[in-house]
């Protein structure tokens, strides 16, 4: 693709947390770090725990586990396995469950204390041979006297995994102190950036405990934080002129006002001749060396970078007002956010902008090695064998195509109504009721489905719209 490579959500599993989850856990403790020498060490516990049938336990495989404990009402430590079940975890964790007196049977306690420790490489140099290979959303980065670390992926903090709905409960309400004597300025995210080598972080709504401390400068603007920062007064009213553009446009596409403050964080880099972003609201993460750091995309306003600013902000209304229950959610995201993003880009920048994409991206669906399923055939992760190019190109040219067929008002009430409603868009009737009302024409919303939805003709329905 020709945009900044974005890894918002990764393959192996879904994000956020799931529809009508009564109970979010809560996670409480002390984390110890130095961002010199590479080390983590974390007392944390979990608690108002309700865990779900045949749970994981997921945690970063580089921390070795000293013990957990259970109160009831007591202390006691408990034994725990390795969960070899969890077949879908990701490549950074490793799974554990707790087993019951009961030969075969799990143990569900309401609360878990965990004891862990680890040492991570430390990349202080741009020379090749002293950094890493490979840069990724999951990777502890021990970066340029910087920590990153995000939550969804990298699992730095346990979370529990419900096999069943496919949902991970990497969103917590939390109540931790960070100690780390060779930092300056620390984040988690949902709490306010600060400076300090210790500092206690508590939130009562559910975030993802995306961590960014050590030694880095904070900005603050009228519409976010910037953290690693060194923008100028100019350059900060320029950023608050963008945002503001682009909370407007979502905010009168969808209805549905954005709220709070960005806080765009410049992650550093691990390995040579990357960029990517990532989303974890409220923040942002942009990760690579120039022209791939955030310096340079949120003032380069090329239709690239703008891509990239507009698709992440979207994830505000796909990924974080919608959330995800299921592998199926977390890739349906992406194409709204994409195509939210898209639209954006083609009002302000460039009115071909999007036919040029779509028109470029057939082509890539045409390549015989590209496997995929219709986006309402599509069940599991298997249904495809390119996540990147199904999710940010091959939904949004999809959305596309249904739009210009329906038309962009019905196709603006179609994404107000899916916003609006209860049910995740991985719920079938929801995805087919919803657009079945926008449309409201039994005649076109039936060839929609079977020309876009099902079947094994998309494509070629796609290229004979948008070329002849």
């Amino acid at each position: 693709m020709k945009y900044l490579k974005l890894f918002i959500i990764i393959p192996f599993f879904a994000s956020n947390l799931a529809f009508g989850q009564e109970k979010i856990p809560m996670l409480s403790g002390n984390v110890k770090v130095s961002v010199q020498n590479g080390t983590i060490e974390c007392d944390l516990q979990l608690t108002e725990l309700e865990l779900p049938k045949d749970y994981s336990i997921r945690l970063n495989k580089g921390l070795n586990i000293l013990n957990m404990e259970v109160k009831n009402p007591d202390s006691f430590l408990v034994g725990f396995n390795r969960d070899f079940t969890d077949s879908i975890q990701s490549d950074e964790t490793v799974s554990y469950y707790i087993p019951s007196n009961t030969k075969g049977e799990k143990f569900y306690p309401n609360n878990i204390r965990f004891r862990y420790v680890g040492k991570f490489p430390v990349v202080n140099d741009t020379i090749e041979s002293k950094m890493q290979k490979e840069d990724w959303r999951g990777n502890v980065a021990f970066v340029k006297s910087n920590l990153r670390v995000d939550g969804l992926q990298s699992a730095w903090y346990p979370t529990i995994y419900d096999p069943i709905n496919e949902l991970q409960y990497d969103q917590l309400k939390y109540d931790i102190t960070i100690d780390c004597n060779d930092c300056e300025t620390m984040y988690l995210n949902g709490a306010i950036p600060t400076k300090g080598k210790s500092t206690n972080f508590k939130s009562e709504v559910a975030r993802e405990p995306l961590l960014f401390i050590g030694k880095y400068n904070i900005q603050e603007s009228e519409t976010a934080y910037l953290l690693n920062s060194n923008f100028t007064n100019v350059e900060l009213k320029e950023i608050d002129e963008l945002n503001n553009q682009i909370f407007d446009y979502l905010t009168n596409y969808t209805n549905i006002k954005y709220q709070d403050k960005i806080v765009w964080i410049d992650g550093g880099v691990t390995a040579k001749k990357y960029g990517f972003a990532f989303f974890s609201y409220p923040a942002i993460t942009v990760v690579g060396d120039p022209p791939h750091d955030l310096h340079t995309s949120l003032e380069s306003y090329n239709s690239n970078s703008l891509t990239t600013i507009a698709h992440e902000i979207s994830h505000y209304y796909f990924g974080n007002l919608k959330r995800s229950n299921s592998y199926l959610e977390s890739l349906i995201d992406e194409g709204f956010a994409q195509f939210l993003a898209y639209k954006y880009v083609n009002q302000k920048k460039d009115s071909n902008f999007i036919r040029n994409e779509i028109i470029q991206a057939i082509e890539w669906f045409e390549d015989p090695n590209f496997e995929f399923k219709a986006m309402l055939d599509f069940h599991k992760s298997e249904n495809t064998n390119d996540r990147e190019t199904y999710a940010y190109d091959y939904q949004t040219a999809i959305l596309f195509s249904i739009e210009k067929e329906i038309g962009e008002e019905k196709m603006k009430n179609w994404i107000r109504l899916l916003l609006q409603g209860e049910e995740p868009i991985s719920n079938k009737d929801f995805f087919k009721t919803t657009l079945k009302k926008a449309i409201k024409n039994d005649n076109i919303y039936n060839d929609i489905i079977d020309k876009y939805l099902t079947g094994n003709l998309t494509v070629e329905n796609m290229k004979k719209l948008w070329t002849e």
